[in-house]
């Protein structure tokens, strides 16, 4: 998993180096991963959708 701390230093690295491959591993990622983000230009934080459904039902709910 990304973090936005290794996201916003690859947004910091790709304006300086001349390769992403090279900015994708100084930030400690996959060049296929720091792709995505700086394509996107998004953090993941801003990415993440809230998980808010229910996977079984709540044994306590009262009918």
């Amino acid at each position: 998993m990304v973090t936005d701390q290794q996201v916003r230093r690859l947004f910091m690295l790709n304006g300086k180096d001349k390769s992403r491959t090279t900015a994708a591993t100084k930030a400690g990622m996959d060049p296929k991963t720091a792709r995505k983000y700086i394509k996107i230009g998004k953090l993941p934080s801003q990415i993440k959708s809230k998980h808010d459904w229910r996977t079984r039902k709540d044994a306590f709910e009262e009918d």
